[in-house]
């Protein structure tokens, strides 16, 4: 663990306190550990922080003229979730094992696996894959012929990416994820329905995470693309063709079909369910289980199935909580006026 010191050169902090002063750990607001850093976000209401035994905390750089009631360690960041982020991130590569390949890993003499690779055992590297600088290949992974691997990145327990696939830097696989599975296409003929070969493949840009168990289809003769710094939640699908832009959130058990282009910064919330071919817009939110089925606007916000504007869905949902109240009044004007046969 860093100094004090250390960790405000680190995070760019202001530090009030003792530089040399050493950490015991990390830990939240909701269970402190004795001699510990943590952090909060708050600009208001310190009382909770008072008598805190922790070794330092990370506040709001606005807090640095204000008079707080925790009298220990502070550093004064203007982002105390990204400082907190960065000193994770540093236990994180202090925990790291030396890299390694396992003898009992399946390698094809073709391959080219770069300086640094970790691979365990059971992992299979097929014929001409390419493994970038630093990246780490957990057990009973499967990397497909001709797959490329950028730099640094993670593959976690049986992970599988299909054949000529492409993850550029920095990706992260959770366990379970499968890249490059088969797009869900058919033809009808002759009474039955016949698979159409899917040649396509997918593509994960730069500083990609893709949840546990989350599948992504490879397109029928391009490629589906997911954008620079989406993250993807567990469980999700993503059919082929479908493109994807930058730092879009997906968040679990969405489902996208086929040829389907999201666009940069969007979010959808847990199981929205979005048709095929269609364009939703940058910065879009979908919110939970909205079921889109067509085009969205840049910036557009929706809510239910079908989906609606935000505004409207909003109206709906406090009328329809009055519905048993209007039916009551609606039987007893049948009654009065014996209307409604």
């Amino acid at each position: 663990m860093k100094t004090l010191k250390q960790i405000a050169e680190m995070c760019q902090a202001q530090l009030k306190g003792e530089e040399t002063f050493t950490p015991t750990g990390v830990c939240g607001l909701d269970k402190i550990k004795e001699g510990a850093i943590a952090y909060t976000n708050q600009t208001e209401r310190f009382d909770n922080l008072a008598a805190l035994p922790l070794g330092a905390l990370i506040v709001n750089e606005k807090l640095k003229d204000t008079e707080l009631p925790f009298k220990g360690n502070i550093l004064y960041v203007k982002n105390p979730e990204w400082a907190f982020t960065q000193v994770l991130r540093d236990i994180e590569t202090l925990n790291k094992q030396a890299p390694k390949i396992s003898d009992k890993a399946v390698i094809d003499p073709s391959a080219k696996i770069g300086k640094g690779v970790s691979i365990g055992a059971y992992a299979v590297i097929e014929e001409g894959a390419v493994i970038g600088d630093g990246t780490i290949i957990y057990p009973n992974v499967y990397v497909g012929r001709n797959v490329q691997i950028g730099a640094l990145c993670i593959l976690y327990p049986n992970v599988v990416i299909r054949e000529n696939c492409i993850l550029k830097n920095k990706v992260i696989l959770q366990p379970g994820a499968v890249i490059g599975s088969d797009g869900f296409g058919y033809v009808f003929e002759n009474g039955m329905h016949n698979k159409i070969p899917q040649i396509g493949n997918v593509i994960l840009e730069d500083d990609v995470e893709i949840g546990a168990n989350t599948t992504i289809d490879r397109a029928k003769l391009n490629s589906t693309i997911i954008g620079a710094n989406t993250k993807i939640d567990n469980l999700v699908q993503i059919a082929h063709n479908v493109e994807i832009g930058k730092a879009t959130i997906l968040v679990s058990q969405v489902g996208i079909a086929g040829s389907t282009k999201v666009g940069n910064g969007v979010i959808m919330a847990g199981q929205v369910g979005v048709s095929g071919h269609l364009n939703i817009g940058d910065g879009a939110v979908l919110g939970p289980q909205a079921g889109i089925l067509g085009n969205v606007k840049p910036g557009e916000k929706l809510l239910g199935s079908p989906a609606r504007p935000y505004g409207e869905y909003m109206r709906i949902a406090a009328i329809m909580g009055k519905l048993p109240e209007f039916y009551k009044e609606l039987l007893a004007l049948k009654k009065k006026f014996k209307f409604f046969k």
